[in-house]
């Protein structure tokens, strides 16, 4: 499943409390509902075929396209673009004869949704009851849709990621400087990025990418499906990691709209919004998630974790593989092509952990050549086949819709809230955290409006949520060992809106998806339910499928 990452089957299986009416949760920029410069348009729908080999659903796979408005924060404007849609019709009868559907972000920002949908139509139907129409859309920026780009073809993107490169900001990882020179780098892409899209046109769609203008087009098929399909004008939502700031965007913009909403693999919606980076407090599960997936390895023993001989303790194999990135760094090694130094070993270790499910046993025989320096070309062909899985392809949707997203803006590398976030992200892993800190800097000087874009806090300076009620409680979903979307965040973004509740799984992996779970499935059929089932706030479900299984979901 893509939340930020490749398909389920495969490779990787990849802050004064602000106490507000409904009314004012809308910034007045946005066009209402009821506005007729917002005229409810008709989705055409047509068979199509993704393909999708072995898939028994194949031949119930849609696809259909809506014209939306380009820009929803100009009355005066008559320009529009087409989304792009699929839907997998319901596989078992409503058991009130309504007709539903269910939207879904995969995540990113920047992941294209239609073929992830269609590539796990099965798993998605069993895990919301059937009764659903799945419907999702590419949101702007991404696949054909008003595609952002910043350089002509994937040759020119990967020769820019060469020579601008994230730095790792461990000490002695890169030369002394490497803060100010990742700051240029950034500020370096981001001149690119204009200079590429000078033309006036592209510069209009560039200004449009931002989540609240995504918002208001998921509103829009739920208008449409309302109006021509007899659908009850209400949003049923399953949002994956972007998907869940998406998903609480649109819940405070249209609060009483809100029929049924699982964000699961939750972004801190202030973290995103209002400071830099993706999210500082990402990373604050990095640590258990790789202590414990250690931890399992050596309970399974060397059948399927290759590492399980080499120490008698998870803390002797820590110091063991975390010696050896050193190593890497001090003394780097040319394979195939490609020089394996520290950086590129840790890239190795967060992806596993980030999508372990699968793939795991075969990381760690590539890991143990990384330790006994052998076979180090297929451990170069390994890392280049999970960067392809978790490839965005030939577009920079990613760093134009975060981006253009950020109120704020950087004046320069030293800048105190951008050195402040910088640190606080470096320090919250003490494995990963150089490695990702850097990430800080992607935004700091933006050129592009972003217009639309959602800028009113979730929380006061002293950490106090503001309190949005929706029509239906919000489902907050989260695993204990994600190591890019803490549960601290879904129990943070969970404060926010009135009566919501927290699901945490004992799992590894990022979101729901990453570990089949029976007790998982069985509460998001119950939410999902004609009677919402609501389960006890924070209940713990626990996984049916390991880190170090190969097999993973039904259907």
């Amino acid at each position: 499943m893509r939340s930020c990452s490749p398909s389920l089957r495969g490779l990787t299986v990849c802050s004064v409390v602000l106490s507000i009416s409904l009314a004012s949760a809308k910034p007045l920029s946005f066009r209402s509902r009821n506005d007729t410069t917002t005229a409810v348009k008709k989705i055409s729908w047509a068979p199509c075929n993704f393909n999708v080999s072995g898939d028994p659903l194949a031949d119930q796979i849609d696809c259909g396209s809506l014209v939306v408005p380009l820009d929803y924060t100009d009355p005066t404007s008559n320009e529009t673009l087409t989304l792009s849609l699929v839907r997998s019709k319901a596989v078992s009868p409503s058991t009130t004869g309504n007709k539903k559907s269910m939207l879904f972000n995969f995540g990113g920002p920047g992941y294209p949704a239609r073929t992830t949908l269609a590539e796990n139509a099965v798993t998605l139907h069993n895990m919301t009851g059937g009764e659903y129409d799945l419907v999702a859309f590419d949101p702007r920026g991404t696949a054909d849709t008003i595609t952002f780009r910043c350089y002509a073809n994937q040759t020119e993107r990967l020769a820019a990621a060469a020579s601008l490169p994230i730095l790792d900001l461990t000490p002695g990882a890169s030369a002394p400087n490497a803060f100010a020179e990742n700051y240029a780098n950034a500020v370096a892409l981001s001149q690119r990025c204009a200079a590429y899209n000078l033309d006036p046109a592209l510069q209009k769609n560039a200004n449009v990418l931002t989540t609240g203008m995504v918002a208001r087009d998921l509103m829009a098929v739920v208008d449409s499906l309302h109006t021509f399909e007899e659908e009850d004008g209400l949003l049923h939502y399953w949002g994956i990691s972007y998907g869940s700031l998406l998903g609480a965007t649109v819940a405070a913009l249209f609060p009483d709209r809100m029929e049924r909403l699982i964000l699961d693999g939750i972004v801190n919606a202030e973290n995103y919004y209002h400071h830099f980076g993706i999210d500082i407090d990402q990373l604050l599960s990095s640590d258990d998630a790789f202590r414990g997936v250690l931890s399992d390895c050596l309970k399974i023993g060397t059948s399927r974790c290759a590492l399980a001989d080499i120490n008698s303790t998870a803390p002797e194999l820590e110091a063991t593989l975390l010696a050896m990135v050193d190593r890497y760094q001090s003394n780097p090694v040319a394979a195939a092509g490609k020089v394996i130094n520290g950086k590129f070993v840790k890239e190795i270790l967060i992806v596993i952990i980030k999508y372990p499910t699968g793939i795991v046993p075969l990381a760690t025989v590539y890991i143990r050549s990384l330790l006994e320096g052998k076979n180090l070309d297929g451990v170069v062909a390994f890392h280049t086949a999970l960067y392809n899985a978790v490839s965005m392809g030939d577009n920079d949707a990613l760093t134009g819709i975060a981006c253009s997203d950020k109120v704020i803006r950087a004046t320069g590398p030293t800048d105190q809230k951008l050195i402040d976030d910088t640190n606080h992200m470096f320090n919250s892993t003490k494995i990963f955290g150089g490695l990702l800190a850097g990430i800080a800097s992607q935004c700091a000087e933006w050129p592009f409006e972003g217009r639309g874009k959602y800028t009113e806090h979730w929380f006061d300076e002293e950490g106090r949520p503001r309190v949005i009620k929706t029509r239906k409680p919000i489902l907050f979903v989260g695993n204990r060992y994600d190591p890019v979307t803490p549960v601290k965040s879904a129990v943070a973004m969970s404060s926010v809106f009135e009566g919501s509740r927290v699901l945490e799984r004992d799992a590894f992996g990022h979101a729901s998806l990453a570990q089949w779970s029976d007790c998982t499935a069985e509460v998001f059929r119950g939410y999902f339910g004609e009677e919402m089932v609501l389960p006890e706030d924070k209940k713990v479900c626990e996984v049916d499928v390991g880190v170090f299984d190969v097999g993973v979901f039904p259907g």
